[in-house]
């Protein structure tokens, strides 16, 4: 279980590197980055080397937040992400 998992990693200090979604849409940490960094404009080549991976990951990335979010396009992802609070922090 992932809460138990957490639990124990938590009490030998080890921080959790789970990707846990953040949002009711299943968001991982890392999509929300990529869609944070996509709302602003970024390529999938700046957002790649933002974040050390190649710019097809970032493909992928992006069409799983597209999948997620009911949208097809930046300007969707970028009203559902403003719609979602995600733009913030």
């Amino acid at each position: 279980d992932a809460d138990e998992t957490a639990a124990v990693l938590a009490a030998a200090g080890v921080a959790d590197t789970m990707r846990k979604p953040r949002d009711p849409s299943g968001l991982t940490d890392r999509e929300i980055a990529v869609l944070r960094e996509l709302t602003r404009g970024a390529t999938n080549k700046l957002i790649a080397r933002e974040l050390g991976v190649a710019p097809k990951t970032i493909d992928n990335q992006i069409q799983s937040i597209y999948a997620k979010l009911g949208v097809r396009t930046r300007a969707g992802a970028t009203l559902a992400a403003m719609e979602r609070g995600l733009l913030r922090g």
